[in-house]
């Protein structure tokens, strides 16, 4: 926004000075525009929203926004009531306006202080839910949800994403978030999932089409079709009745015929009490492992002989560079020729 003087006057009539606005950003293209749009706050994306008729048009129909509440001042009831309300009037607002990407990070805790009355806190599971509903309702292809700063008494509650558009999405939970989630998608091609929530006692996947699936976390069912690449991280610490075990060969059985596999340490040994299905196709497995360990090496023979056709083993692990075998097999070496000739077999 540019500001312009300009002065007029006569002999006989007083000079006066005018001042007036050029609005440049408007004048753009409309994707240049919501390109820059799409990096300001939602603050600032509203203030831009107020200027003029045409300002309002560009930050209603703007495609991809986040909602980030860890920049938000939202430390008491009223500061959160008028942040919410002013997100509800945006995303009511854009009527149909498609949305190509829309990120949610919370940052919200209980107010215990304060003289506001009364408290809404036990209404910002409900607020989440419709904010996701409303980017539903506007064909959203990519959802980003960081709810891990989610402190609340009772969570969010329940959370059912469906939609018939969207193509990506990515989610992260705390220990006590979420009860239920269940997520349909027959467009959707990639998933990542950061799931810690104990208190979940169901996380269904329905998506046909999924092509990347990358699971952090603790159990999951599924029905996902065929996946090129898929990735499942048990979590460390596991309630007891999630039965880790069967959900990591439930997992497996699943995308038995992805191409690309990465696993995690946990992962590996709950296969390794419950058994290997075939990974015939698996061409590239990765291993995300902490430490070496003998049960871990002992662990990994099963699963290298599921792989008949694999080319490529790649092995993260925090534990220095150095001959590891000698490390952690070194009772017997009959053990160590086991693991290495079951090597041998891998083309």
């Amino acid at each position: 926004m540019e500001t312009c003087r300009a002065s007029t006057g006569s002999e006989k009539v007083p000079r006066v000075s005018l001042e007036f606005r050029v609005d440049r950003l408007s004048s753009l293209p409309d994707e240049i525009t919501h390109g820059i749009l799409s990096l300001l706050p939602f603050g600032d994306l509203t203030r831009f929203g107020s200027l003029s008729k045409r300002c309002k048009e560009l930050h209603l129909s703007t495609p991809t926004f986040r909602l980030d509440l860890s920049k938000v001042d939202i430390s008491t009831c009223d500061k959160w009531s008028r942040f919410a309300n002013a997100v509800d009037r945006f995303l009511n607002h854009r009527g149909e306006n498609r949305i190509l990407h829309f990120g949610i990070r919370f940052d919200v805790r209980e107010h215990t202080f304060g003289n506001e009355t009364p408290c809404i806190c036990e209404g910002v599971g409900r607020r989440f839910i419709s904010w996701i509903e409303n980017a539903l309702r506007c064909k959203v292809e990519i959802l980003d949800l960081d709810i891990r700063r989610i402190h609340l008494a009772n969570g969010v509650g329940d959370i059912t994403i469906e939609s018939s558009s969207l193509k990506s999405l990515s989610i992260s939970s705390n220990s006590w978030t979420v009860r239920r989630l269940k997520i349909i998608g027959h467009k959707l091609e990639d998933v990542r999932i950061d799931w810690r929530s104990e208190w979940c006692t169901t996380v269904s996947i329905f998506a046909s089409d999924v092509e990347n699936l990358e699971w952090d976390g603790i159990s999951v069912n599924h029905q996902l079709g065929t996946l090129e690449r898929a990735e499942l991280s048990l979590a460390d610490v596991i309630r007891r009745d999630l039965s880790p075990d069967v959900k990591a060969v439930d997992f497996l059985t699943s995308v038995h015929r992805v191409k690309a596999l990465t696993l995690n340490h946990n992962t590996i040994k709950a296969l390794f009490r419950k058994g290997i299905p075939p990974l015939e196709n698996v061409r590239d497995f990765s291993m995300k492992i902490g430490n070496f360990s003998g049960e871990l090496v002992l662990a990994l023979v099963p699963i290298l002989r599921a792989m008949p056709n694999l080319t490529i083993l790649d092995v993260k692990s925090s534990t220095p560079p150095r001959c590891l075998l000698n490390e952690v097999l070194p009772w017997n070496t009959g053990d160590q020729a086991s693991f290495l000739s079951s090597l041998s077999l891998r083309k």
